[in-house]
């Protein structure tokens, strides 16, 4: 391996610089007292196993908290969308509060709040052209603010700001764009889904391993579009690189669907998306960066 200019940083976080001879994004690492250290740029003694994503990434936030602001900005927005749909003349689907709590796990496969309120597809139907221009403008607007919350913390956690997909604001709008597609995407794709209907268990049961299997393999998904690919690019490259973690990345989908679920569950009005949000929606960009730092790690390592 050739030397290479290595970013030292005082918080432990992990730098990456372009190779001048190959052109190949590799990982630069910060030695430990042995000279082994993990992806998260924490060392490793006596070939100890490096952390889990989920426990990484709750560490980098713990080092650096301003890595939820994004999160935490968008789930107050999510709020206030709730709140607008609630009270705008169009019909709204709002969460049940009460009677007969059951469990759920709310998992969209990007990192997310939880809304409180959802404006089903049947509602803009017949609607006269403003009406269908605020109903509709106002769903992309909620998208947008989980994407921008989304590519900042991802971006951040990955320290892509100075890489090649461009730290200008061309460059900043395309990724930008690019991961609003993503989340476009699997809103549809959910919105599809809940449109299905009550099936029986024949068909139940392989629609539903179906989806977890898929949220699975786009599990890293939104990392690849932040660092430079296209939505359906990223979802292949997802597919790809989680193959042979297939039980741990699931573990990490039960795990946040199931803390988002229970944070809806504050008796706050409009509590959940910001808590959802702060939260797990957080933790879940960084754990998605972190997975794919290894991964990457790995792919280089095999070349």
């Amino acid at each position: 391996m050739t030397d290479e200019p290595v970013d030292s940083r005082t918080d432990g976080t992990t730098s990456r610089t372009q190779s001048e001879t190959d052109g190949v994004e590799t990982p630069i690492y910060h030695p430990g007292s042995n000279g082994e250290v993990d992806t998260d740029g924490e060392a490793t003694t006596g070939g100890s196993s490096p952390p889990t994503p989920l426990a990484a990434a709750i560490g980098r936030i713990r080092r650096d908290p301003t890595l939820a602001l994004p999160f935490v900005i968008a789930g107050v927005l999510l709020a206030v969308v709730d709140w607008v749909r609630r009270h705008d003349p169009l019909p709204t689907l709002v969460s049940d509060d009460g009677e007969g709590i059951s469990i759920s796990v709310e998992f969209v496969g990007y990192p997310t709040g939880i809304s409180e309120t959802t404006r089903s597809i049947e509602s803009l139907v017949d609607l006269y052209l403003p009406y269908l221009a605020w109903g509709i403008g106002l769903e992309v607007a909620a998208l947008a603010v989980v994407a921008g919350a989304g590519t900042v913390t991802i971006a951040r956690a990955l320290d892509e700001a100075g890489t090649a997909t461009g730290s200008d604001v061309t460059g900043r709008i395309r990724r930008l764009l690019a991961y609003l597609g993503l989340v476009a995407l699997f809103a549809s794709a959910g919105r599809v889904l809940g449109s299905v209907g009550e099936v029986g268990p024949v068909l139940g049961l392989p629609l539903f391993v179906a989806v977890c299997v898929a949220l699975v393999r786009f599990f890293v998904a939104p990392a690849f579009v932040v660092t430079g690919s296209g939505p359906i690019a990223a979802l292949r490259r997802s597919n790809r690189v989680t193959r042979g973690s297939g039980w741990s990345i699931f573990a990490l989908v039960l795990a946040f669907g199931l803390a988002a679920w229970l944070l809806t569950l504050v008796p706050l009005a409009y509590a959940g998306p910001v808590l959802s949000s702060a939260l797990v929606a957080s933790v879940h960009a960084v754990t998605v960066a972190v997975v794919w730092e290894r991964a990457d790690e790995a792919e280089t390592s095999a070349r």
